[in-house]
């Protein structure tokens, strides 16, 4: 488990043990594995401070011209290597990958999102890639991060901008902070892990799953990705079961027996009633299992089917 993010690991073999039987909720489940999945892991020898390819970066000319028929010229910028990161551009997509010092990718960023986003709020800083929903990578910017960025962008400075369209939450539980696009709070942020304390309380987090639900949580990796999901608002622990949320249904899991299985499918618009409703109505651990307690609050919010 690297600092800077979850690692992809977990997500993917996860992947594999999804269960056919599983309802709507453990759909949303597999989904963040497969696209975690894509994501894998590099592991990749470390010598800091150097140029992989030497040399100051360069224009090349990409073989295209522009509208007025002059040579279209890109910027090439070279990998680096810091003690704790490696950065490898990709000059003819545009973009670059930031990679930890275990080889797990924390992100792929295009050159034009290479800028820090602060929240003035917290003073954190951070880099944020603009690949669409649910699909956008996070990274917080330590002096080391932003150094090794300079460098390879042969920039004295990053520019700096207000962190806007997403908002920087902290799960109660654990101290944990999670970014999440606005809007998009059914869809999944991303986990920060920024110290060795937050690796610490997640995998402890992570434990608790594995221990107290056997019958729904076959192995580690399964409990770390609920243990991230629960950090960012869409997993909840009862005393017998799980419940589970997510833009398009909410499902309940049994630990004890499945027949007490519920699910329920929605829309977005009724999830984004249903954050607003549960951002002033505070349910307990045993109301939560009981599908009788939901209905009653989709009558008032309205739109959905249960499964």
């Amino acid at each position: 488990m690297g600092i800077n993010g979850i690692s992809a690991g977990a997500m993917s073999v996860y992947r594999a043990k999804a269960s056919k039987k599983d309802t709507v909720g453990n759909e949303f489940v597999k989904r963040m594995a497969k696209s975690a999945d894509k994501e894998g892991e590099e592991n990749i020898p470390y010598k800091a401070g150097i140029r992989i390819n030497n040399g100051r970066p360069a224009l090349a000319a990409c073989g295209m011209l522009s509208a007025r028929g002059e040579n279209c010229l890109k910027t090439v910028y070279e990998s680096y290597q810091s003690e704790n990161y490696k950065i490898v551009p990709d000059n003819e997509s545009g973009c670059l990958t930031v990679y930890n010092r275990q080889g797990e990718r924390i992100g792929v960023f295009d050159y034009s999102d290479i800028k820090v986003r602060q929240d003035f709020a917290t003073g954190k800083q951070f880099l944020i890639s603009e690949h669409g929903t649910m699909s956008y990578d996070v990274a917080v910017l330590d002096g080391e991060l932003k150094d090794a960025l300079q460098k390879v962008m042969e920039k004295e400075e990053l520019e700096t901008e207000p962190l806007q369209g997403f908002t920087l939450h902290t799960h109660a539980g654990t101290g944990i902070q999670f970014l999440i696009r606005d809007g998009e709070e059914g869809r999944g942020g991303k986990t920060l892990l920024q110290s060795e304390a937050d690796v610490a309380e997640y995998e402890a987090l992570a434990q608790t799953y594995f221990s107290k639900y056997p019958n729904l949580v076959h192995d580690e990796n399964a409990a770390r990705i609920w243990a991230d999901l629960e950090i960012k608002g869409l997993a909840q622990r009862t005393k017998q079961g799980i419940v589970q949320m997510g833009y398009d249904g909410i499902s309940y899991h049994d630990n004890s027996d499945d027949k007490n299985d519920w699910s329920v499918f929605f829309s977005e618009n009724t999830y984004k009633a249903l954050y607003k409703y549960l951002q002033n109505h505070r349910l307990s651990m045993e109301d939560m299992q009981k599908f009788s307690v939901w209905q009653d609050i989709f009558d008032s919010i309205g739109g959905y089917e249960r499964i």
